[in-house]
């Protein structure tokens, strides 16, 4: 009876300190959703949901930077246990087992030079053209998967914006979300605007966990659909107008 009153309670323990252990997040930079503050501390629109996720449900959150690529890759190994901002594709639910409810929509649109967005009022029109992207993110269909078009792949937006200016590139492709936002900088004011050509697509966007780590998924699943219906993620972003709340 002792042993097995003894066995109980280190199970009992063991639980408890699992239970304890904050979910590793992975994430990148990517105005407003992802933001880096003056003291280094991540914020913006992903940041405050992870924050009233936390609240809600008593789960706590170790938010790790790094390249998006190198994210899925953690989400795949099983080494980390969700990301944000996620677009669903059947490649990625080989090993991310999406919410079923995305949290926010975004569209992919160009960008470019004012001169030459002018001219992208197709999609023939990107032929010729060498386009930024960053790896491993979905924008739409035909362009993931267009070998014929002249794609240059980097790790973060913030990097295209810099080729761009720098005419490393001639265009960009992102999510209006985000690059709208970072295009309000005062260096940037004018010097890249949207092109004419407006993909008829719509970016929804998931949290999404590795499959290898899925226990304490259904808590935060519950949690997220009582803030969808609250409306709770609409009136967070409103804290990032003009942009966001625009969409």
């Amino acid at each position: 009876m002792r042993l097995w009153l003894l066995a109980l309670l280190m199970l009992t323990t063991l639980c408890r300190a699992d239970d304890a252990e904050p979910l590793r997040v992975m994430t990148d930079l990517w105005p407003p959703f992802r933001m880096e503050g003056e003291n280094g501390r991540l914020q913006g629109l992903d940041i405050d949901l992870l924050d009233e996720l936390s609240r809600r449900t008593g789960l706590r959150f170790e938010v790790q930077r790094a390249p998006w690529a190198r994210g899925l890759a953690a989400l795949e190994q099983g080494s980390a246990d969700l990301m944000t901002g996620l677009a669903r594709t059947p490649e990625r639910e080989r090993y991310i087992r999406y919410l079923d409810a995305p949290y926010y929509a975004c569209s992919p649109r160009f960008y470019a030079s004012p001169a030459l967005a002018m001219r992208l009022n197709d999609y023939a029109s990107l032929r010729g053209l060498r386009i930024g992207y960053v790896l491993e993110s979905v924008y739409f269909q035909p362009f993931d998967d267009d070998q014929a078009l002249d794609k240059v792949g980097v790790s973060n937006e913030s990097q295209l914006l810099e080729m761009l200016v720098r005419g490393r590139i001639d265009a960009l492709v992102g999510t209006d979300c985000q690059v709208d936002y970072a295009l309000l900088a005062p260096d940037l004011a004018g010097r890249i605007v949207k092109a004419a050509f407006r993909p008829e697509a719509r970016t929804a966007l998931y949290i999404g966990f590795s499959r290898k780590r899925l226990a304490r998924m259904p808590a935060l699943a519950a949690a997220l659909d009582q803030l969808l219906r609250e409306g709770w993620i609409a009136n967070a972003a409103l804290r990032y107008q003009p942009v966001v709340a625009r969409q």
